[in-house]
């Protein structure tokens, strides 16, 4: 039997939503612009690279420490390209995982990433089918 997740958006004028998590009952703004406009939150695009960029983060960390790996600090950055008629897809999505300190080797990594892709981020695993994703990665000693 499936899963069931939920979660709920609340209108808060202009075109500012808080999108409420079913489980946590935290809360995110989400807004939209155009691009001379301010927004008071993040895009629907930016929260859905920043969604793989945890999910993916995520799965590496608990892979490294599983692999006796010691993960000290781990920024992962996003971008994306995106076309410019609508519908304005995504066209091609960049992940960097850039460790800071910590022992971690390069192998490891490649291996943790290749499973996070394959196997365990089904953010990774949805997006993957419709636009292409290139991850790479930079360890940086303390």
């Amino acid at each position: 039997m499936a899963k069931e997740i939920h979660a709920d958006i609340v209108f808060k004028g202009r075109m500012r939503f808080d999108g409420i998590s079913g489980r946590a009952g935290a809360s995110v703004a989400v807004d939209f612009g155009r691009e001379d406009e301010p927004v008071e939150g993040f895009l629907p695009l930016e929260l859905l690279l920043t969604s793989l960029a945890t999910c993916s983060g995520q799965v590496v960390v608990g892979l490294l420490k599983r692999m006796g790996q010691d993960v000290h600090d781990l920024l992962v950055h996003a971008k994306a390209a995106k076309k410019e008629v609508h519908p304005a897809v995504l066209t091609s999505i960049e992940i960097d995982f850039e460790f800071r300190g910590g022992t971690v080797d390069g192998p490891s990594v490649e291996r943790a990433l290749a499973l996070s892709e394959e196997r365990f981020c089904p953010v990774w695993a949805m997006l993957k089918p419709v636009v292409p994703i290139k991850a790479t990665h930079r360890i940086n000693p303390e």
